[in-house]
């Protein structure tokens, strides 16, 4: 098994989007840090997430750690430290997570994808930086990554989640309370690893855009808004083993970009224009290249 830094996915994807955004070095500016600090987590730490998760106006840190099938959080002091770190226990070989409100209680839950197992852990946050103890969801085989968003416009969040060996994609629709449904799965190219959503075809429905990182091909699924998906449209991006998806918005251009960096390289994808396209970009990346 090949193992990367979540750290450094999450900074190639930063930096990939930055070039997007500011494709003049003389607009970018030059970007210098400070010397980094270290803090102690669990043990095979693989993805991280920032939010607020104690209300208090500063950011704090979610890291799953894959070796140990936990969950640790830091609570940040607002002065870019952060504190000791508070344990959860979550599924076997935890390999993505993100912070989202899953039932709309205004308070950031986290949702945990466990490679090893075919369970998607969800941390219901308390609003003061503890979470309650996780439950697990089936997203079938092997979910390498898990996404937030609603799928089937009834403003309660879902979940999608890439099953890596199986070469399918879940949708679990959410309840509202943070609880799912069962899981609904659509076939997609050989390995999906990242899941990352957008509303592509400028259309007012979620869709999908999927890396699959054991063929050349990236998946895009648009959404129908009822939960349920178009035929995967399959675009070649290059080079074998694309694992990591990014989506920006330019707003010059009205385009929504993706990109897919495979092994140092850098492929853009130019989508459909859009008649009103959206002030927000972001980039979704997590661990390993290739599994086992």
């Amino acid at each position: 098994m090949i193992r990367t830094s979540g750290w450094g996915v999450l900074c190639v994807a930063l930096m990939l989007l930055l070039s997007f955004l500011f494709p003049n070095p003389a607009l970018a500016g030059t970007i210098s840090f400070a010397s980094p600090r270290v803090y102690g987590v669990g043990v095979g730490p693989w993805a991280v997430a920032a939010g607020d998760f104690s209300g208090g106006g500063g950011l704090d840190l979610a890291v799953v750690n894959y070796l140990t099938n936990t969950n640790s959080v830091l609570a940040g002091n607002g002065d870019g430290t952060f504190g000791v770190q508070a344990t959860y226990a979550v599924g076997s070989g935890p390999a993505s997570i993100t912070a989202q409100d899953v039932n709309g209680d205004g308070k950031l839950d986290l949702v945990v994808g466990n490679f090893l197992s075919t369970t998607v852990s969800v941390l219901l946050g308390n609003g003061n930086g503890t979470f309650q103890p996780a439950r697990n969801f089936d997203a079938g085989p092997n979910p390498a990554f898990a996404a937030v968003g609603d799928f089937n416009g009834d403003g309660k969040p879902d979940l999608a989640a890439a099953n890596y060996y199986a070469n399918t994609f879940s949708v679990l629709l959410g309840n509202g309370d943070g609880t799912f449904g069962p899981a609904q799965s659509v076939a997609v190219a050989p390995n999906p690893q990242v899941v990352a959503v957008s509303d592509f075809n400028a259309d007012g429905k979620l869709d999908l855009a999927v890396a699959n990182a054991g063929s050349t091909l990236v998946s895009i699924l648009l959404g129908r808004g009822d939960g349920t998906f178009q035929s995967p449209l399959t675009f070649e991006v290059g080079d074998f083993n694309p694992t990591y998806v990014a989506v920006a918005t330019s707003t010059a251009m009205a385009n929504r970009i993706l990109r897919f960096p495979r092994m140092g390289v850098s492929t853009m994808l130019p989508a459909r224009s859009s008649p009103t396209p959206s002030r927000c970009c972001w980039a979704t990346a997590m661990g390993p290249s290739s599994r086992r």
